[in-house]
């Protein structure tokens, strides 16, 4: 027990450490109104007391007049003082629980590579980090970490209603005081193993909110209907929830019986002291003021002993952290792992891509995708990447792009390692869509924009990468043109097409390269596009490829199924075994006549009858 009691005086460090969060004046705000609603009660009691003693002594309404009025005064006080509370307690807390979410974010984006976000158990430490099961709970790290204002208020009034018992005997408010502290302990060690008892169901407490979004979420809504999924959804969503609720429940049974437990072993002592003090008054050794302020200072006392609101946001709302820092340890040590270099990138590549000996496996992999891959790409060509699924084609461009690092070998661009060059600079050189690509939720400008942010407000930079896409007049088309948010869910919303969710996602990378990029990497950009369209798309690829207006030749890797677009690249390249198989011009390896040169037959006889 001593580790957990060690472990929440942690927390609690952890907590204040998360107070300046909230902001210098608010903080104050925080703090003044907690202590005046800690003061109040006890204000409450000494007046009770002097109306009491006045009444007894001096009846009359001009003698207990101006109690009755502070009284009046004091309960209007409390009136007014909840409601303020609440709205400063709101506000502090929203701003903790968003910088942890942001915190959250932040560590699981600062790694150059995503090999850490497509960890599951990253994705459990990511949902406990951001706070998001927290609901389930009521409690949020902002609520735990005002809890430990609340709470040392509470010690305040506690040890202020220990002096008034003290008036009458300070053994028996000593007495007091030390069976309330224990019984607190008693308590607050029942309810702390029962918060940390929720954490081994995070995994499935996110499985429920899974099959939540299956059934709610547009995309899969077809897929739902056509196949009628929906009744076995909700009853795989019942039954998660289900053992996470029963598991709760169990836990919080037990949890039940140890605090009842802990009540009965203090209760005699308390009732001692109750019984002791009405004695003393009924013998007259005690006046009735001092009884009654007496009896309310001693359940004051008393109430310590009852964990209330804070306590429950501390125990429970603090589940983020261990989250948290596990999070944060992760993502240094993957940081650390491909760190940033220091050199530039600016107008690479002038010469050549080498890829050298390069040997690649994912994590927890049979065998490695790339052992031994060599292929040299000049600077301002065109390469089309072909080869069956799971050859390593996507996987090509992830390395190139630092999403992953090579196991071995080097990545060379004009004779310099890119994990020497400066990250942002490198990646600032790349327009990447890939075959999964984004679609964001918002405005046509973003979806385009969002590929080079400095360019996002330039429309002329918009309107030509949309041009070049071939998606400028889907766009202009819209109901409300470049602001049209292209999700149905929204108010004056679109949804397009694939094929039209394809050219958008063109003009984004092609933004890039309006903006700066020297590589531009495609993986089947074409996919939902019609052969016309295609043909004209790659005719505006190669273009763009020698376009003496930039300056400087673009590098084009191209990744596709179709070889109707493929065969117009300046070289193709076969990936086939973690190695590069063939390499050549589309005449050149259909002349081979190897394992290119069949796949293009098998693929041409589907359309010449």
């Amino acid at each position: 027990m001593e580790t957990a009691e060690g472990t929440r005086r942690g927390t609690t460090r952890q907590l204040l450490g998360l107070l300046p969060e909230v902001g210098p004046g608010l903080l104050v705000a925080v703090v003044v109104l907690n202590l005046v609603q800690a003061a109040h009660p006890l204000a409450v009691i000494a007046v009770t007391g002097v109306l009491v003693d006045r009444a007894v002594t001096d009846p009359g309404v001009g003698a207990v007049a101006v109690p009755l009025a502070v009284l009046a005064g004091l309960f209007t006080a409390q009136q007014i003082l909840g409601p303020l509370l609440g709205v400063v307690r709101y506000r502090a807390t929203s701003r903790i629980d968003g910088a942890v979410a942001a915190n959250a974010m932040e560590a699981a984006a600062r790694p150059a590579g995503v090999g850490l976000v497509e960890d599951q158990a990253v994705q459990d430490l990511m949902e406990v980090a951001a706070g998001r099961p927290l609901t389930f709970r009521s409690a949020t790290p902002g609520g735990a970490a005002l809890g430990v204002i609340g709470v040392s208020m509470r010690y305040l009034q506690t040890v202020g209603a220990a002096l008034l018992v003290a008036r009458y005997s300070v053994a028996l408010a000593a007495l007091l005081l030390a069976a309330t502290v224990a019984l607190r302990r008693l308590i607050h060690r029942a309810q702390y193993i029962q918060a940390r008892a929720f954490d081994e169901f995070v995994p499935t407490y996110r499985r429920a909110g899974y099959y939540t979004g299956l059934a709610v979420v547009p995309a899969p809504a077809k897929e739902v209907r056509v196949f009628g999924l929906a009744e076995w959804i909700i009853g795989h969503h019942q039954q998660a929830w289900r053992t996470v609720t029963t598991g709760m429940a169990t836990v919080r049974r037990r949890t039940a019986r140890r605090m009842a437990g802990c009540f009965l072993l203090v209760l005699p002592i308390q009732a001692l002291v109750f019984v002791m003090v009405g004695l003393a008054a009924a013998d007259r050794r005690i006046t009735f003021a001092t009884l009654a302020v007496v009896l309310q200072a001693a359940r004051q006392v008393v109430d310590l002993g009852i964990i209330g609101t804070d306590e429950y946001q501390i125990d429970f709302g603090t589940a983020s952290l261990p989250a948290a820092a596990e999070l944060q340890r992760r993502s240094n040590a993957a940081t650390a792992a491909a760190p940033s270099g220091t050199k530039l990138a600016l107008c690479l590549p002038a010469t050549s891509i080498v890829f050298d000996n390069l040997t690649f496996a994912y994590p927890g992999a049979r065998r490695p995708v790339f052992d031994g891959l060599d292929l040299v790409v000049p600077a301002g060509t065109s390469l089309a990447i072909v080869g069956a699924n799971g050859a390593g084609k996507t996987t090509l461009v992830k390395l190139l792009a630092r999403l992953y690092e090579p196991t071995g070998g080097r990545i060379l661009v004009d004779g310099i390692d890119i994990r020497e060059l400066d990250l942002e600079s490198w990646r600032a050189r790349l327009a990447v869509i890939f075959q999964d690509f984004v679609r964001y939720e918002l405005a046509a400008t973003d979806n385009v924009g969002l590929g080079e942010l400095r360019l996002r407000d330039d429309r002329p930079a918009l309107i030509t990468a949309a041009t070049r896409a071939g998606s400028l007049k889907l766009i202009e088309a819209l109901p409300a043109g470049w602001d049209t948010v292209l999700a149905r869910g929204y108010t004056g919303g679109v949804e397009l097409s694939g094929g039209e969710w394809q050219r958008v996602a063109l003009a984004r990378a092609l933004l890039a390269v309006e903006g700066g990029a020297g590589i531009l990497a495609l993986d089947e950009p074409t996919a939902n596009l019609d052969v016309r369209a295609e043909a004209e798309l790659f005719d505006d690829f190669l273009d763009l490829t020698s376009d003496p207006a930039r300056g400087q030749a673009l590098t084009t890797l191209l990744i596709s199924h179709r070889f109707s677009t493929v065969r117009r690249a300046q070289r193709i390249c076969v990936l086939d075994r973690g190695r590069v198989a063939e390499l050549g011009t589309h005449d050149e390896l259909v002349a081979a006549d190897d394992g290119y040169a069949r796949m293009f037959g098998l693929q041409a006889a589907r359309f010449s009858g």
